[in-house]
């Protein structure tokens, strides 16, 4: 294993308010405050710290990812006539799908966001959402999708 200081330096910038010496120092058990000194080992779970967090939830730069994750795919949900501004129950109906994503929106993580955003792009891209059984060829959606379009959840 080797040490990556351009990893350590990038994560470091993205979070502003962390000191090296104070971190290094922890992660040594106050051993030392330079990185040439830190174990492999050590220095790996610093960087992986400083870039998911260290057991509270995101750090910085990982939840400015996760924000504009959520946006990416909010905005594609919007771009295939999924009304986004106060309809997260409308939304989650929509994720819960095993189809599209499988879970609550507010449970995806930054992968699974880009993958949902994706998914939507080609969704979009093949022509959007079609209700069903309004022409021969067209997709067939599932009854929760009908629902939605039902209830005007979508935009016209």
């Amino acid at each position: 294993m080797e040490k990556n200081y351009k990893r350590f330096y990038a994560l470091l910038k993205k979070n502003p308010e962390a000191d090296k010496d104070a971190l290094v120092s922890s992660f040594t058990d106050g051993r030392s405050t330079h990185l040439r000194d830190m174990s492999a080992v050590e220095f790996n779970a610093l960087c992986d710290a400083l870039e998911h967090g260290s057991g509270h939830g995101y750090s910085r730069a990982g939840m400015q990812d996760l924000k504009a994750a959520r946006s990416s795919a909010l905005k594609e949900l919007s771009r295939i006539g999924i009304k986004t501004v106060d309809n997260w129950s409308g939304i989650d109906q929509f994720c819960l799908s095993p189809r599209i994503a499988g879970k609550r929106f507010a449970a995806l993580d930054v992968v699974e966001l880009k993958k949902l955003a994706n998914r939507l792009r080609m969704i979009r891209q093949h022509g959007g959402l079609k209700s069903a059984g309004n022409q021969a060829g067209q997709v067939v959606l599932p009854d929760y999708i009908s629902a939605l379009l039902n209830r005007n959840q979508i935009v016209s």
